[in-house]
């Protein structure tokens, strides 16, 4: 009792030199509430995401803005129902997917994802942007990265994968091939034996960021993995020109591969947006 009594004055005073120091600074803007809208109550088990992802939402949503203030700790505190300590995790998680900054005696502020987020964002902003339309575009956009970089990398492995890169690379490909939820991941271990084999740092740097945004994307929206007609033989191509040193036709036949899976996985999506996604009420249509 007396710990938290303490604890209570520590805050209270920090609470109170805040103020003065913003008094002292000039007026602040006020903070935005998600244009008049409190935010809610959450449950108990995994408080701090479900703060984290009321406020993610809101900023892919536009309800809350670049430039907006958000509530003080206090204020969410009181507002979801949870403790200082349990929001202010959920500020560090915003923090680190650069959607939010916190500025000393001025609160924490909405940055502008669009100009300054990073890979990490793809699979929230997939799943809750509010313009259908701009996540078909993102989603069109990674494919084809994810395109140019395989086939990058397929054709390095050719130049340069030893004996031993290649005898991963099958092991990989007989691993893949299986149906199912959880089949995407058989996928990724394929190709990560393949960007393994080429032997450059940088495909493989490049790599691991799109696997991260990759296995987001796949949790939450499993209806975009496609396994096309004619894989397994694909495949096999690919590991005999990664094996004989044919640069060209391993950045061909992932290429082309590539190139219908792709149409695949953008034929699948609606006016909600891409396969899988929840439909929202009053979200801007194709």
């Amino acid at each position: 009792m007396t710990a938290k009594t303490d604890e209570g004055k520590a805050s209270g005073r920090a609470d109170a030199a805040g103020e003065r120091t913003r008094r002292a600074s000039g007026p602040a803007e006020p903070a935005a509430r998600a244009r008049g809208e409190d935010f809610v109550p959450v449950r108990r088990a995994s408080v701090s995401r479900q703060v984290t992802e009321q406020i993610r939402r809101r900023i892919f949503q536009g309800t809350l803005r670049p430039g907006d203030r958000i509530p003080s700790e206090r204020e969410l505190s009181g507002q979801v129902g949870s403790n200082r300590n349990t929001v202010r995790e959920a500020i560090r998680t915003l923090e680190e997917l650069n959607l939010v900054h916190v500025r000393q005696g001025n609160g924490m502020v909405v940055r502008d994802f669009r100009r300054e987020g990073e890979l990490t964002l793809l699979p929230f902003f997939l799943a809750e942007g509010a313009d259908a339309m701009e996540a078909m575009r993102a989603l069109g956009d990674i494919l084809r990265l994810r395109r140019l970089v395989l086939a990058e990398a397929a054709a390095l492995a050719a130049e340069r994968a030893a004996p031993e890169d290649v005898a991963r690379l099958r092991a990989a490909a007989d691993a893949a091939g299986a149906t199912g939820t959880e089949a995407w991941r058989d996928d990724l271990s394929l190709f990560q034996a393949l960007v393994a084999a080429s032997r450059s740092l940088v495909a493989i740097w490049i790599f691991n960021t799109f696997a991260r945004a990759f296995t987001g994307v796949m949790e939450r929206l499993p209806g975009l993995w496609v396994q096309q007609p004619g894989r397994r033989e694909t495949v096999e191509r690919l590991v005999r020109a990664v094996e004989r040193h044919r640069p060209e036709e391993a950045r061909t036949v992932l290429d082309r591969y590539f190139e219908g899976v792709d149409r695949a996985v953008l034929g699948r999506g609606s006016a909600d947006g891409p396969a899988g996604r929840a439909p929202r009420a009053g979200a801007k249509r194709r």
